[in-house]
């Protein structure tokens, strides 16, 4: 078996879905990303990433769902840091696990990594803050479904090494563990104002989805791109008196290329001597 045959090495978009050319979905991803942050320095008073941005009010105010998923499109606008390292994460990490899943699962586990930490970010401030208070906290970035990715990485190649912070070495696994333990220590202590629940629950998706061999796309139903259906090529079918004089001038000239040469036959004559040769091969099929 080779190995693009293998399920895990295949690319599984189905047909007639175009998801951008041969661009990689981590691609993509990151050009969302990236577009959405330098849309939002004109969208006056960052009004592009507060809106996206996930909060108690994307539960109880059902009409704001989306925004558990759009959150993770956005980030913090006052620097380049957290949307930079976030995209370079996913880029490091997520072009081979989209490798292992192929695009469309890729997207599908990213997306549900991100819905999820969006979720039990927005459960655990209804459960923790009173309602008034509720619009004062807000998550935004793409930490979650990058650490997803990451703890994947991690998981498939346990034994790669890795430059922590591009000079030290050390295996994909102790990274996954100083991650793990880094964000259960932020988190308990209620550091700074990271969202370290988001980034567990992507640990513990990511451990779910490899443990159990989750397949997201496999859930969803596909879609196709409808196909437009062209009618019947139309045929002009010529009398039949027409094709017995094409047939008599065909064999003169056949006879005068044979006696004089294909040289001597005149534009006209050629191109009734290649519409004999179409007939002939028409008739023989």
């Amino acid at each position: 078996m080779g190995i693009h045959d293998r399920e895990y090495y295949r690319d599984d978009t189905p047909a007639g879905i175009n998801l951008g050319g041969d661009w990689s979905m981590v691609a993509k991803l990151i050009v969302v990303n990236v577009v959405v942050f330098i849309a939002d320095m004109f969208s006056g008073e960052h009004w592009l990433m507060e809106s996206m941005a996930a909060s108690p009010e994307s539960i109880v105010k059902p009409w704001l769902g989306w925004q558990l998923l759009t959150y993770a499109f956005a980030h913090d606008y006052n620097g380049f840091n957290h949307v930079f390292w976030n995209m370079f994460g996913l880029f490091i990490f997520g072009r081979d696990i989209e490798g292992v899943y192929g695009k469309r699962e890729f997207l599908w586990m990213y997306l549900t990594a991100a819905f999820l930490g969006g979720l039990v970010y927005a459960l655990r401030c209804i459960a923790v803050y009173e309602p008034e208070a509720w619009p004062l906290h807000s998550v935004r970035g793409a930490s979650g479904a990058v650490m997803a990715v990451t703890i994947l990485y991690c998981l498939h190649f346990p034994k790669r090494t890795i430059l922590l912070m591009m000079v030290l070495p050390v295996p994909a696994w102790a990274l996954g563990m100083m991650y793990v333990i880094g964000n259960i220590a932020g988190f308990v202590g209620g550091a700074g104002n990271v969202a370290f629940d988001v980034h567990l629950v992507g640990v513990v998706f990511a451990i779910g989805y490899y443990k159990f061999g989750w397949r997201i796309s496999s859930w969803v139903p596909g879609f196709r791109v409808p196909k437009i259906r062209r009618g019947p090529k139309l045929k002009l079918h010529a009398p039949q008196e027409d094709y017995d004089a094409l047939d008599t001038e065909g064999d003169r000239l056949l006879q005068k290329v044979s006696r004089d040469g294909i040289d001597s036959l005149t534009k006209a004559e050629k191109r009734k001597l290649e519409a004999y040769s179409r007939r002939m091969k028409q008739k023989h099929r």
